[in-house]
Protein backbone atom coordinates (compact mmCIF):
# COMPACT_ATOMS: atom_id res chain seq x y z
CA UNK A 1 0.00 0.00 0.00
CA UNK A 2 1.28 3.47 -0.92
CA UNK A 3 0.47 6.44 1.28
CA UNK A 4 0.69 9.35 -1.15
CA UNK A 5 1.92 12.74 0.02
CA UNK A 6 0.05 15.23 -2.16
CA UNK A 7 1.29 18.82 -2.23
CA UNK A 8 -1.53 21.31 -2.97
CA UNK A 9 -0.92 23.21 -6.20
CA UNK A 10 -1.22 26.93 -6.95
CA UNK A 11 -3.21 28.39 -9.87
CA UNK A 12 -0.86 29.51 -12.64
CA UNK A 13 -2.82 32.77 -12.76
CA UNK A 14 -0.89 33.99 -9.71
CA UNK A 15 2.42 33.60 -11.54
CA UNK A 16 1.05 35.10 -14.75
CA UNK A 17 -0.18 38.20 -12.91
CA UNK A 18 3.13 38.56 -11.12
CA UNK A 19 5.19 38.53 -14.31
CA UNK A 20 2.76 40.78 -16.20
CA UNK A 21 2.64 43.40 -13.45
CA UNK A 22 6.44 43.57 -13.16
CA UNK A 23 6.58 44.44 -16.90
CA UNK A 24 9.77 42.49 -17.51
CA UNK A 25 11.21 42.58 -21.02
CA UNK A 26 10.62 39.47 -23.13
CA UNK A 27 14.19 38.19 -22.77
CA UNK A 28 14.16 38.40 -18.98
CA UNK A 29 10.61 37.00 -18.81
CA UNK A 30 11.52 33.90 -20.84
CA UNK A 31 14.83 33.44 -19.01
CA UNK A 32 13.01 33.33 -15.66
CA UNK A 33 10.53 30.78 -16.96
CA UNK A 34 13.32 28.62 -18.35
CA UNK A 35 15.21 28.67 -15.03
CA UNK A 36 12.04 27.42 -13.31
CA UNK A 37 11.33 24.76 -15.94
CA UNK A 38 8.23 26.54 -17.20
CA UNK A 39 6.90 27.60 -20.59
CA UNK A 40 4.53 30.43 -21.48
CA UNK A 41 1.79 27.85 -22.11
CA UNK A 42 2.07 26.69 -18.49
CA UNK A 43 0.93 30.12 -17.26
CA UNK A 44 -2.44 29.83 -19.02
CA UNK A 45 -5.63 29.27 -17.06
CA UNK A 46 -6.04 25.64 -16.08
CA UNK A 47 -2.39 25.01 -15.35
CA UNK A 48 -1.26 24.77 -11.75
CA UNK A 49 2.22 25.13 -10.22
CA UNK A 50 3.94 23.31 -7.41
CA UNK A 51 4.61 25.63 -4.43
CA UNK A 52 8.39 25.26 -4.84
CA UNK A 53 8.17 26.33 -8.49
CA UNK A 54 6.03 29.35 -7.67
CA UNK A 55 8.35 30.33 -4.83
CA UNK A 56 11.42 30.14 -7.06
CA UNK A 57 9.73 32.15 -9.82
CA UNK A 58 8.60 34.83 -7.35
CA UNK A 59 12.07 35.25 -5.88
CA UNK A 60 13.72 35.44 -9.30
CA UNK A 61 11.12 37.90 -10.64
CA UNK A 62 11.39 40.24 -7.66
CA UNK A 63 15.17 40.08 -7.87
CA UNK A 64 15.17 40.86 -11.60
CA UNK A 65 12.76 43.79 -11.21
CA UNK A 66 14.22 45.12 -7.94
CA UNK A 67 10.67 45.69 -6.72
CA UNK A 68 9.35 44.04 -3.56
CA UNK A 69 5.79 45.22 -4.28
CA UNK A 70 5.50 43.17 -7.51
CA UNK A 71 5.04 46.33 -9.61
CA UNK A 72 1.69 47.24 -8.03
CA UNK A 73 2.83 50.59 -6.56
CA UNK A 74 3.51 53.75 -8.53
CA UNK A 75 7.21 53.47 -7.72
CA UNK A 76 9.31 50.34 -7.15
CA UNK A 77 9.91 49.32 -3.54
CA UNK A 78 13.68 48.63 -3.40
CA UNK A 79 14.92 45.26 -2.24
CA UNK A 80 15.47 45.21 1.52
CA UNK A 81 12.84 47.88 2.25
CA UNK A 82 10.49 45.48 4.04
CA UNK A 83 13.27 44.23 6.31
CA UNK A 84 14.30 47.78 7.13
CA UNK A 85 10.68 48.67 7.91
CA UNK A 86 10.43 45.76 10.36
CA UNK A 87 13.61 46.89 12.11
CA UNK A 88 11.84 50.19 12.77
CA UNK A 89 8.50 48.65 13.75
CA UNK A 90 9.98 46.45 16.49
CA UNK A 91 10.70 49.61 18.50
CA UNK A 92 7.02 50.67 18.58
CA UNK A 93 4.83 49.90 21.60
CA UNK A 94 1.74 48.21 20.11
CA UNK A 95 0.47 46.50 16.99
CA UNK A 96 -1.81 49.44 16.20
CA UNK A 97 1.22 51.74 16.09
CA UNK A 98 3.07 49.30 13.83
CA UNK A 99 0.19 48.97 11.35
CA UNK A 100 -0.24 52.75 11.09
CA UNK A 101 3.48 53.33 10.62
CA UNK A 102 3.71 50.62 7.95
CA UNK A 103 0.81 52.20 6.01
CA UNK A 104 2.59 55.58 6.10
CA UNK A 105 5.81 53.93 4.94
CA UNK A 106 4.24 52.41 1.82
CA UNK A 107 2.41 55.64 1.08
CA UNK A 108 5.83 56.97 0.07
CA UNK A 109 5.83 54.57 -2.90
CA UNK A 110 2.20 54.84 -4.01
CA UNK A 111 1.02 58.31 -3.01
CA UNK A 112 -1.72 56.82 -0.82
CA UNK A 113 -1.97 54.33 2.01
CA UNK A 114 -2.54 50.80 0.68
CA UNK A 115 -4.77 49.94 3.66
CA UNK A 116 -6.85 51.63 6.32
CA UNK A 117 -7.35 50.54 9.91
CA UNK A 118 -10.98 50.61 11.03
CA UNK A 119 -12.22 49.60 14.47
CA UNK A 120 -15.27 49.51 16.69
CA UNK A 121 -15.89 48.16 20.21
CA UNK A 122 -15.27 44.56 19.23
CA UNK A 123 -13.46 44.33 15.90
CA UNK A 124 -10.51 45.76 14.02
CA UNK A 125 -10.48 45.66 10.22
CA UNK A 126 -7.53 46.08 7.87
CA UNK A 127 -9.24 47.28 4.69
CA UNK A 128 -7.32 47.42 1.41
CA UNK A 129 -7.68 50.67 -0.52
CA UNK A 130 -6.91 50.01 -4.21
CA UNK A 131 -5.61 53.06 -6.02
CA UNK A 132 -5.40 51.61 -9.53
CA UNK A 133 -7.40 49.26 -11.71
CA UNK A 134 -4.52 46.79 -11.57
CA UNK A 135 -4.76 46.64 -7.78
CA UNK A 136 -8.56 46.42 -7.79
CA UNK A 137 -8.81 43.71 -10.46
CA UNK A 138 -5.88 41.58 -9.33
CA UNK A 139 -6.18 38.09 -7.89
CA UNK A 140 -2.61 38.05 -6.59
CA UNK A 141 -2.49 41.46 -4.91
CA UNK A 142 -5.24 41.19 -2.27
CA UNK A 143 -4.15 37.69 -1.33
CA UNK A 144 -0.48 38.59 -0.92
CA UNK A 145 -1.08 41.90 0.85
CA UNK A 146 -3.62 40.57 3.34
CA UNK A 147 -1.51 37.48 4.01
CA UNK A 148 1.61 39.61 4.51
CA UNK A 149 -0.25 41.86 6.96
CA UNK A 150 -1.60 38.91 8.95
CA UNK A 151 1.67 36.98 9.13
CA UNK A 152 3.75 40.08 9.87
CA UNK A 153 1.37 41.24 12.59
CA UNK A 154 1.40 37.77 14.12
CA UNK A 155 5.20 37.70 14.06
CA UNK A 156 5.54 41.16 15.62
CA UNK A 157 3.28 40.20 18.53
CA UNK A 158 4.63 36.67 18.97
CA UNK A 159 1.24 34.98 18.48
CA UNK A 160 -0.96 33.79 15.65
CA UNK A 161 -3.61 36.49 15.59
CA UNK A 162 -7.14 35.06 15.37
CA UNK A 163 -8.94 35.90 12.14
CA UNK A 164 -12.62 36.63 12.58
CA UNK A 165 -13.27 36.84 8.87
CA UNK A 166 -11.64 37.32 5.49
CA UNK A 167 -13.51 39.33 2.87
CA UNK A 168 -12.42 39.37 -0.77
CA UNK A 169 -13.87 41.21 -3.79
CA UNK A 170 -16.78 39.57 -5.59
CA UNK A 171 -14.73 38.80 -8.69
CA UNK A 172 -12.56 36.42 -6.62
CA UNK A 173 -15.46 34.15 -5.65
CA UNK A 174 -14.11 31.35 -7.85
CA UNK A 175 -10.84 31.47 -5.90
CA UNK A 176 -12.54 30.75 -2.56
CA UNK A 177 -10.94 27.26 -2.22
CA UNK A 178 -7.46 28.72 -2.79
CA UNK A 179 -8.16 31.54 -0.34
CA UNK A 180 -9.35 29.08 2.25
CA UNK A 181 -6.18 27.05 1.75
CA UNK A 182 -3.97 30.10 2.37
CA UNK A 183 -5.86 31.69 5.27
CA UNK A 184 -7.32 28.59 6.90
CA UNK A 185 -10.74 30.30 6.85
CA UNK A 186 -13.57 30.27 4.35
CA UNK A 187 -13.58 33.76 2.79
CA UNK A 188 -16.66 35.89 2.32
CA UNK A 189 -17.15 38.00 -0.80
CA UNK A 190 -18.03 41.69 -0.58
CA UNK A 191 -17.30 45.10 -2.02
CA UNK A 192 -13.99 45.49 -0.15
CA UNK A 193 -11.00 43.27 0.61
CA UNK A 194 -10.25 43.09 4.32
CA UNK A 195 -9.31 40.93 7.25
CA UNK A 196 -10.98 41.30 10.62
CA UNK A 197 -9.34 40.73 14.00
CA UNK A 198 -10.50 41.15 17.60
CA UNK A 199 -9.99 44.79 18.53
CA UNK A 200 -7.92 43.65 21.51
CA UNK A 201 -5.25 42.50 19.03
CA UNK A 202 -4.40 46.16 18.33
CA UNK A 203 -3.26 46.57 21.92
CA UNK A 204 -0.86 43.62 21.72
CA UNK A 205 2.72 44.69 22.53
CA UNK A 206 5.52 44.31 19.99
CA UNK A 207 7.78 41.51 21.24
CA UNK A 208 10.37 41.06 18.51
CA UNK A 209 13.95 42.34 18.32
CA UNK A 210 15.86 43.75 15.32
CA UNK A 211 18.17 40.73 15.12
CA UNK A 212 15.15 38.46 14.48
CA UNK A 213 14.10 40.30 11.32
CA UNK A 214 16.42 38.56 8.86
CA UNK A 215 15.14 35.09 9.64
CA UNK A 216 11.49 36.16 9.38
CA UNK A 217 11.91 37.91 6.04
CA UNK A 218 13.85 34.95 4.66
CA UNK A 219 10.93 32.61 5.39
CA UNK A 220 8.04 34.98 4.65
CA UNK A 221 7.43 34.00 1.01
CA UNK A 222 7.23 30.25 1.76
CA UNK A 223 4.87 31.10 4.62
CA UNK A 224 2.59 33.19 2.39
CA UNK A 225 2.02 30.36 -0.09
CA UNK A 226 1.92 27.52 2.45
CA UNK A 227 -1.28 25.95 3.68
CA UNK A 228 -2.61 27.48 6.85
CA UNK A 229 -2.99 24.97 9.70
CA UNK A 230 -5.92 22.77 8.72
CA UNK A 231 -8.53 21.65 11.25
CA UNK A 232 -7.81 18.22 12.74
CA UNK A 233 -10.83 16.61 11.09
CA UNK A 234 -9.80 17.77 7.63
CA UNK A 235 -6.24 16.55 8.19
CA UNK A 236 -7.52 13.14 9.27
CA UNK A 237 -9.80 12.88 6.24
CA UNK A 238 -7.03 13.81 3.81
CA UNK A 239 -4.79 11.15 5.34
CA UNK A 240 -7.51 8.49 4.97
CA UNK A 241 -8.10 9.38 1.33
CA UNK A 242 -4.37 9.42 0.52
CA UNK A 243 -3.97 5.93 2.02
CA UNK A 244 -6.89 4.44 0.08
CA UNK A 245 -6.39 2.16 -2.92
CA UNK A 246 -7.25 3.22 -5.55
CA UNK A 247 -6.18 6.70 -4.49
CA UNK A 248 -8.92 8.72 -2.74
CA UNK A 249 -11.46 5.98 -3.55
CA UNK A 250 -12.89 5.82 -0.02
CA UNK A 251 -16.63 6.52 0.06
CA UNK A 252 -18.08 9.19 2.30
CA UNK A 253 -19.82 6.54 4.41
CA UNK A 254 -16.61 4.52 4.84
CA UNK A 255 -14.62 7.66 5.69
CA UNK A 256 -17.19 8.70 8.28
CA UNK A 257 -17.09 5.24 9.87
CA UNK A 258 -13.28 5.33 10.02
CA UNK A 259 -13.52 8.69 11.80
CA UNK A 260 -16.15 7.41 14.23
CA UNK A 261 -18.88 9.65 12.80
CA UNK A 262 -22.11 9.27 10.91
CA UNK A 263 -22.13 10.46 7.31
CA UNK A 264 -24.50 13.29 8.23
CA UNK A 265 -22.26 14.43 11.11
CA UNK A 266 -19.16 14.36 8.90
CA UNK A 267 -20.94 16.42 6.23
CA UNK A 268 -22.16 18.92 8.82
CA UNK A 269 -18.72 19.33 10.41
CA UNK A 270 -17.03 19.79 7.03
CA UNK A 271 -19.67 22.32 5.97
CA UNK A 272 -18.94 24.34 9.12
CA UNK A 273 -15.30 24.45 7.95
CA UNK A 274 -16.35 25.71 4.52
CA UNK A 275 -15.61 22.49 2.65
CA UNK A 276 -17.07 19.08 1.80
CA UNK A 277 -16.04 15.46 1.40
CA UNK A 278 -16.31 15.60 -2.39
CA UNK A 279 -14.41 18.91 -2.50
CA UNK A 280 -11.47 17.51 -0.52
CA UNK A 281 -11.43 14.28 -2.53
CA UNK A 282 -11.48 16.09 -5.88
CA UNK A 283 -8.75 18.51 -4.81
CA UNK A 284 -6.51 15.58 -3.86
CA UNK A 285 -7.15 13.81 -7.14
CA UNK A 286 -6.53 16.99 -9.14
CA UNK A 287 -3.26 17.81 -7.38
CA UNK A 288 -1.90 14.27 -7.69
CA UNK A 289 -2.87 14.15 -11.37
CA UNK A 290 -1.17 17.50 -12.04
CA UNK A 291 1.98 16.34 -10.27
CA UNK A 292 2.16 13.05 -12.17
CA UNK A 293 1.50 14.70 -15.53
CA UNK A 294 4.21 17.27 -14.79
CA UNK A 295 6.70 14.47 -14.13
CA UNK A 296 5.67 12.77 -17.37
CA UNK A 297 6.47 9.30 -15.98
CA UNK A 298 2.93 7.87 -16.07
CA UNK A 299 0.58 7.31 -18.99
CA UNK A 300 -2.95 8.68 -18.94
CA UNK A 301 -4.29 5.12 -18.71
CA UNK A 302 -2.08 4.30 -15.71
CA UNK A 303 -3.01 7.57 -14.04
CA UNK A 304 -6.70 6.84 -14.56
CA UNK A 305 -6.19 3.45 -12.92
CA UNK A 306 -4.26 4.99 -10.01
CA UNK A 307 -7.12 7.40 -9.35
CA UNK A 308 -9.78 4.69 -9.54
CA UNK A 309 -11.43 5.57 -12.83
CA UNK A 310 -12.89 2.65 -14.75
CA UNK A 311 -11.87 4.10 -18.12
CA UNK A 312 -9.24 6.64 -19.20
CA UNK A 313 -12.02 8.65 -20.85
CA UNK A 314 -13.70 9.13 -17.44
CA UNK A 315 -10.45 10.48 -16.01
CA UNK A 316 -9.98 12.75 -19.02
CA UNK A 317 -13.44 14.25 -18.50
CA UNK A 318 -12.76 14.79 -14.80
CA UNK A 319 -9.38 16.40 -15.45
CA UNK A 320 -10.89 18.80 -17.96
CA UNK A 321 -13.50 19.80 -15.36
CA UNK A 322 -10.69 20.47 -12.84
CA UNK A 323 -8.37 22.46 -15.10
CA UNK A 324 -10.19 23.27 -18.33
CA UNK A 325 -7.55 21.26 -20.22
CA UNK A 326 -7.24 17.70 -21.47
CA UNK A 327 -4.45 15.67 -19.79
CA UNK A 328 -2.49 15.53 -23.03
CA UNK A 329 -2.63 19.29 -23.52
CA UNK A 330 -1.64 19.86 -19.90
CA UNK A 331 1.35 17.54 -20.18
CA UNK A 332 2.21 19.00 -23.59
CA UNK A 333 3.05 22.35 -21.99
CA UNK A 334 5.53 20.59 -19.71
CA UNK A 335 7.14 18.82 -22.63
CA UNK A 336 7.61 22.06 -24.54
CA UNK A 337 9.27 23.66 -21.51
CA UNK A 338 11.72 20.75 -21.19
CA UNK A 339 12.46 20.95 -24.91
CA UNK A 340 13.24 24.66 -24.52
Amino acid sequence: MTDWIVAPTIPARFARELLAQLRLDATTHDALLQRCGLSREMLHDGHRLAPLTYRALSRLAVGASHDEAFGFFARPVPLGSFAQLLRLLVHLPTLADALEEAARFYQLFDGARPWQLEKDLNSARLVLVPRTTAQADSTLWPHMLLLALWHSASWLTGQTLPLRQIVLPEHLATFAPQSRFLFGHQPRCGTRALLELPVASLRAPILRRPEEVARFTRHLLPTLIAQAPAPHLETQLRSLLCAAEPFASLSEIAAAQALGLSRQTLARKLASLGTSFLGIREDLRRDLACAQLARGSMSVADLAHLLGYSEPSAFQRAFKQWTGLAPGAYRGGRRSSRAD
